[in-house]
């Protein structure tokens, strides 16, 4: 469940950085909330493979 709202989360805010920079330009502002954004899709990233080696290491634990 985080990582879904962690993904959709980004999702939303890469929109929306990208409709303030087509709309007022790049600043600071715009920059750090791309870098937000592209971390946020990094941490999903991590959360995925974690869930995915625990899921393996769940599902081979008694064989």
């Amino acid at each position: 469940v985080l990582a879904y709202l962690l993904i959709s989360s980004a999702s939303s805010a890469a929109t929306r950085v990208d409709d303030w920079q087509s709309n007022w330009g790049k600043d600071e502002f715009t920059e750090m909330a791309s870098a937000s954004v592209a971390l946020a899709f990094l941490a999903f990233i991590a959360f995925a493979i974690s869930s995915l080696i625990s899921g393996y290491n769940l599902c081979n634990r008694y064989p």
